[in-house]
């Protein structure tokens, strides 16, 4: 089942893509409603892998570009289906042309946040972990209880805080390492660090 899974978040965007170049070449709606369905089946499938949330291990590069392609076709394929609905009045054209910039919008943040999360994710040490810790108090640097803590490349420990101001991540490093980190490392790298 799982194999199944990743073969249709990996397969679906690009016969959605294939069916949305060939409903716009025949100007044809019925292939760019094929193409939204797809394109909405595999995002949800996707979004269920990883446990239906942004943040975390699960999107690294290569997932952040499979959902963010997926996410680019879904979106174009919605407009064109909204577009392509023939109520002619100026509230149904203010009102799609609203909903059609936030959606172009919400993808633009939603892809935004997934490839912070990549970088911070696949920019880690060998061999050490990348930790979510809820904390009880907001700690200084962050606005948000669930902070992401992992040591970089550099032997900096880096944190990522969700939903900084509201829409994006914040990224930072810290001066000194916490010492719940600490205790999560392996003896080698506790004595490399400390």
């Amino acid at each position: 089942m799982y194999t199944l899974g990743k073969l249709i978040q990996s397969l679906f965007p690009l016969i959605a893509l294939v069916l949305f170049i060939i409903g716009t070449k025949k100007n044809s709606i019925y292939y760019i409603i094929s193409s939204l369905w797809l394109s909405l089946i595999a995002a949800l499938i996707h979004f269920q892998f990883s446990g239906n949330q942004i943040f975390g291990t699960y999107f690294g590069y290569l997932n952040a570009g499979i959902y963010s392609f997926n996410l680019l076709i879904l979106v174009l394929s919605l407009i064109h289906v909204m577009s392509h609905l023939s109520i002619n009045g100026p509230a149904f054209k203010y009102t799609s042309t609203f909903i059609n910039a936030f959606l172009v919008v919400g993808t633009c943040v939603v892809i935004s946040n997934l490839w912070i999360n990549a970088f911070f994710i696949e920019n880690k040490m060998e061999g050490t972990p990348i930790m979510q810790v809820a904390l009880f108090e907001k700690p200084e640097y962050c606005e948000n209880k669930y902070v992401f803590y992992k040591i970089d490349k550099d032997s900096l420990v880096s944190y990522l805080c969700p939903n900084h101001y509201g829409v994006l991540p914040s990224v930072g490093h810290l001066a000194t390492s916490p010492d719940f980190i600490a205790a999560q490392l392996s003896l080698p790298l506790k004595n490399k660090f400390y």
